[in-house]
């Protein structure tokens, strides 16, 4: 069946590259490059009956399902996909069931824990632990991807987090997810100033926040850290 994937540029994201990538074509993502037209980014291929199961990677590092799929199921590694399911007859099948998520409440702080903190913009990594992004999802239906992308002063991509978000069966309260900057992690090196997190959920882009990192340590005549 001839099949075609599309990809809207917006201005949250600075795309050089972008693919198709799922076992159709090995995940090779020149075998899926996708090719510019307006603001629209396009593949076009032959898939033929089956599930087929793919993401968006953009600039060779960011991995992202499809916002406008219909249909995402999890890998044997409960890793999310975008699915494409197309029938003996050569019929591409789609899901007529509406899912819905809602972000209630954003936090950034220091602090991985349950109760809401005062939100903190200005990490010290002599001092602080982490870096920590606190949400709360309400009318959480269906299955979803949440992912968190962490960008360098230098705008460079330093982490992607992911996990899966869905209400478990026989609750209706609202779900927490955090998704941190390890800062003890001595094998990475963390440039100071202003970083950038970026959220998406089922690849769409969802909210930006900046952060700044320092590395002062001296003290002031009261005793106190000064930054």
């Amino acid at each position: 069946m001839k099949t075609n994937f599309e990809y809207e540029e917006n201005e949250y994201i600075t795309i050089d590259t972008i693919s198709v990538i799922g076992e159709f074509n090995n995940y090779d993502s020149e075998r899926g490059l996708m090719r510019k037209e307006n603001n629209k980014w396009i593949f076009d291929c032959d898939l033929p009956p089956g599930e087929h199961k793919y993401k968006f990677l953009i600039n060779g590092e960011l991995k992202l399902n499809d916002p406008t799929a219909n249909i995402y199921f999890p890998d044997d590694n409960e890793e999310l996909w975008s699915v494409i399911i197309i029938n003996d007859q050569g019929q591409r099948l789609y899901n007529n069931t509406q899912y819905t998520v809602h972000m209630d409440k954003y936090n950034i702080n220091s602090i991985l824990n349950e109760e809401v903190v005062t939100n903190k913009k200005n990490f010290n990594v002599l001092l602080d632990k982490k870096v920590v992004t606190r949400f709360e999802f309400i009318n959480v239906t269906g299955l979803h991807t949440v992912t968190t992308a962490w960008y360098t002063p230098k705008k460079e991509l330093f982490q992607i987090t992911e996990n899966n978000l869905f209400t478990p069966p026989g609750e209706n309260k609202p779900i927490k997810m955090w998704f941190w900057m390890d800062l003890e992690d001595k094998t990475r090196q963390y440039p100071c100033g202003v970083w950038t997190m970026k959220l998406f959920i089922d690849g769409e882009f969802i909210l930006e926040d900046k952060f700044t990192l320092s590395e002062t340590s001296s003290y002031s005549s009261q005793g106190e850290i000064t930054y």
